[in-house]
C-alpha cells in the first residue's frame, strides 16, 4: 500500500462550466454575475482542496466471465470482468480532497446562499475527479505497463457493497476517508476505482 500524501489539483474552469450545465447548448449564455460567484467559489476552493491518496497494486489470481479474484479482495460483476480481461494486475486506488470543502457547502446551504453552495459543490466534484485522474496516471507511470480506463464500485453490476472491504484493503482510513452504511464515502468528495494493468 502506498499512500500520496500530495496530489496537485488545479480546478478546470471548463469543466466546471460543463457540469454546472454551461456550453451544453449554444444558447446557453454565462452571466456576468455567475461568472463572478463561479471564480469566487474557485478562489475559495483553493484553500480547501486537500489532494491525497492511496493505492494498492494486487496480481490478478484468476478470473471468469463474472468475477476477478485478487489477494484479499473478489471482484464479481460481469462489466468489471470485461473491462480488466486483460489485466494481469489490478491498482485499488482512493483519491479525497478532504473535508473542509464539504464543511464549508454545509455552512453555505445553512446560511440559504445556495446558488454559492451548488457552484463550490460542483468544483468539489470536478476537483476529486481531477484527482482521481492524476492518481491514475502515476499508478501506470510507475507500474511502466499499460492500464485500462478506470472503473469505480457501483458502475454496470459491480456492486456498490465492495466499497466496504475496497476501502479496507486500501487502507483508505489514512487518508482519512471511511464509508457509512449506504456504502458512501466519507468525506463525499472522494472517489475509489481500479485500473487493470497488463
Amino acid at each position: 500500500m502506498k499512500i500520496v500524501e500530495y496530489i496537485p489539483i488545479e480546478v478546470e474552469k471548463e469543466k466546471v462550466l460543463k457540469e454546472l450545465g454551461y456550453y451544453r447548448k449554444k444558447k446557453s449564455v454565462l452571466s456576468p454575475s455567475i461568472d463572478a460567484l463561479i471564480e469566487e467559489e474557485m478562489e475559495k476552493a483553493r484553500g480547501l482542496v486537500k489532494g491525497r491518496g492511496v493505492y494498492v497494486v494486487l496480481p490478478v489470481e484468476s478470473k471468469s466471465k463474472g468475477e476477478i479474484v485478487l489477494k484479499d479482495i473478489t471482484l464479481k460483476g460481469e462489466a468489471i470482468a470485461r473491462a480488466m480481461a486483460e489485466a494481469t494486475e489490478i491498482a485499488l486506488f482512493v483519491d479525497t480532497i478532504g473535508p473542509a470543502l464539504e464543511a464549508e457547502v454545509n455552512r453555505l446551504y445553512q446560511k440559504d446562499e445556495y446558488t454559492k453552495a451548488t457552484i463550490l459543490d460542483t468544483i468539489g466534484s470536478v476537483a476529486a475527479d481531477q484527482g482521481a485522474e492524476y492518481l491514475n496516471s502515476l499508478i501506470v507511470e510507475k507500474a511502466k505497463k499499460k492500464g485500462t480506463p478506470r472503473f469505480s464500485p457501483g458502475y454496470g453490476d459491480w456492486d456498490l457493497s465492495i466499497q466496504k472491504r475496497f476501502l479496507e484493503v486500501t487502507q483508505a482510513s489514512k487518508i482519512g476517508v471511511t464509508c457509512n452504511e449506504a456504502f458512501f464515502m466519507i468525506p463525499r468528495k472522494s472517489v475509489s476505482a481500479v485500473i487493470g494493468l497488463y
